[in-house]
């Protein structure tokens, strides 16, 4: 499952048009500049002229390339895809406006704010017969890589109970004013999502039914729920035990939480993603009866994180191919996150697909 470069021979960089540049798409925005072998950005789009101002005053972009509107970036390039950076309540209709205009699309995660709309942006890429792909980008890293491949190939035999913590603290900015305190599900729907998405990569199975308790410590900024428990159970047997909190006052984890997956013969223990890098990638696997914990070597990869996803959605364009995160493959880690909102809600289990 280790990812090499694999980069069409002599295809060009696809050409973008970017909508949505409030700070974390013009986060977007800057590595979509990092990577011209991939992309090419030509026009830039958002409804708020304020955010394009911020655009030109933090990047080199000209006021040429900058539009109030898709429709008026799209006839003025010849743009062949749209990377999709709005606020969630965007992500469905500029999606589809751009696959009925006939343009390839990448779109940040989650990809809709509930499976209907998920579903309408799937059916209209079928539609246009153009790549709809979600930006998964916790899976372009070289520690899942490696572990999937290891769940894969059965190397310790069956895999049995999966725990998995994600401790962070983004708890310590004025609570007035940090957007990210307002998200109604700012842990399970904007943050989880990526372990959730990290579990169906890395074992290979899809999940059944998710039992989730979720409660906001006392001490928290966040308006809904900042810490949770899930007991999620998977079609091959597998059963993960995921605790996540925003709000932690233990030791923070990396990214990609702190995993150990206890198989037949052994245990692997893993964590990715350290703030952009790959510095916090490792696995380790015990073998069952004593024997030494040892290291397994990393890979590493041409590109990784969103610059990963980036050409991963380049590469299957120009390949003609569905992606790695298609809409359609994505579907199962969207109807999850939403399963364990529900099922905090309703004190219930709920049983997925």
């Amino acid at each position: 499952m280790s990812r090499t470069r694999r980069e069409p021979p002599g295809a060009p960089p696809l050409k973008v048009v970017q909508v949505g540049l409030g700070g974390w798409g013009r986060s977007w925005a800057d590595e979509m500049l990092r990577q011209p072998e991939v992309c090419r950005t030509v026009g830039y789009v958002d409804v708020v002229p304020e955010m394009l101002a911020a655009l030109r005053k933090e990047l080199p972009v000209d006021a040429a390339a900058c539009f109030p509107t898709l429709a008026e970036a799209l006839a003025a390039t010849d743009a062949e895809a749209v990377l999709v950076t709005t606020a969630l309540p965007g992500h469905a209709p500029v999606a589809i406006e751009a696959l009925e205009a006939g343009r390839h699309v990448l779109v940040e995660k989650p990809f809709a704010p509930d499976l209907a709309d998920a579903r309408a942006m799937v059916d209209a890429a079928r539609r246009a017969g153009r790549v709809l792909m979600v930006s998964q980008n916790y899976r372009f890293f070289p520690a899942p890589q490696v572990v999937a491949g290891l769940i894969a190939r059965r190397e310790l035999g069956a895999l049995g109970a999966v725990s998995l913590s994600f401790r962070r603290n983004d708890n310590t900015a004025d609570p007035r004013h940090h957007r990210h305190y307002f998200l109604p599900d700012a842990l399970l729907l904007d943050m989880s999502i990526h372990h959730f998405d990290l579990m169906r990569f890395v074992l290979g199975q899809e999940p059944t039914r998710v039992y989730t308790v979720a409660r906001d410590p006392r001490w928290s900024h966040f308006v809904g729920p900042a810490s949770a428990v899930a007991t999620i159970d998977f079609d091959g047997g597998t059963v993960v035990d995921y605790r996540g909190s925003w709000v932690s006052t233990a030791p923070e984890t990396a990214w990609a939480g702190e995993w150990v997956m206890e198989c037949e013969r052994g245990v692997i223990r893993w964590t990715s993603r350290q703030d952009w890098t790959d510095s916090a990638d490792s696995v380790t696997v015990q073998p069952f009866g004593g024997g030494e914990p040892r290291s397994l070597p990393l890979p590493k990869l041409s590109r990784i994180d969103r610059a990963g996803s980036m050409e991963e959605f380049w590469s299957a364009v120009r390949e003609g191919r569905a992606p790695l995160t298609s809409g359609e493959a994505n579907l199962p880690t969207l109807a999850l996150a939403l399963g364990a909102i529900e099922s905090s809600s309703t004190c219930q289990p709920v049983r997925l697909g």
